[in-house]
């Protein structure tokens, strides 16, 4: 693989600025469980961004596939903590096989919706188990959100409450902020803009 170096450092397609972005933001997750820099790699040396977009949706939406099946694989023979790692995973690649899309389409809402389904078995076999919750906002339309109550919490706790701006989608914050509330002892509500069973 070529390695392509301009002004502000390292990029993967010089001539694809969109897509380069959200390459570095899916090796950003790595750190916090959201990927792996291999399966990044692996999924970049397979995709030439000057095809209107299908190679990226469908080497994201592979290996999305790939870590969904593995954490079913795991969770079928009792591994909870493989499960919800490659869940995690999943959650990351589904993601980004819904970038790039300028209208909703048939691909990109397979996999949102395989994605929100990673999210919901990821919360539901955390210990305390997190919940899917609907906030009443606008005229009908609720706020969608997921609820992780704090750890062991016998009491009232303090809550983070992330707010994805139009673009960033609650599902991130599972693994970019979950942990780290869990270990102060916090709970976590995560909602973001795009509404309730819309699919989008």
């Amino acid at each position: 693989m070529k390695v392509h170096f301009g002004p502000g450092g390292w990029v993967q397609w010089p001539d694809s600025e969109e897509f380069s972005i959200e390459f570095m933001r899916l090796l950003g997750a790595a750190q916090e469980g959201g990927s792996l820099i291999s399966e990044c790699f692996l999924a970049a040396s397979r995709i030439d961004p000057k095809d209107g977009g299908d190679s990226w949706h469908r080497e994201w939406m592979r290996m999305a596939d790939i870590s969904n099946e593995r954490a079913n694989a795991a969770f079928t023979i009792g591994h909870v903590l493989s499960a919800q790692s490659n869940w995690l995973r999943a959650i990351s690649y589904y993601q980004a096989a819904a970038f790039g899309f300028d209208v909703p389409d048939t691909k990109q809402a397979r996999a949102l919706r395989n994605m929100r389904g990673c999210a919901r078995r990821y919360i539901q076999h955390m210990t305390p188990a997190g919940e899917v919750v609907e906030i009443p906002w606008l005229e009908g339309h609720a706020l969608e959100g997921y609820f992780l109550p704090a750890p062991a919490a016998s009491h009232r706790t303090p809550v983070v409450v992330c707010m994805g701006d139009p673009g960033h989608r609650k599902e991130e914050y599972l693994f970019k902020v979950a942990r780290y509330a869990r270990d102060r002892g916090m709970s976590l509500l995560a909602v973001d803009l795009f509404g309730s069973g819309t699919g989008a």
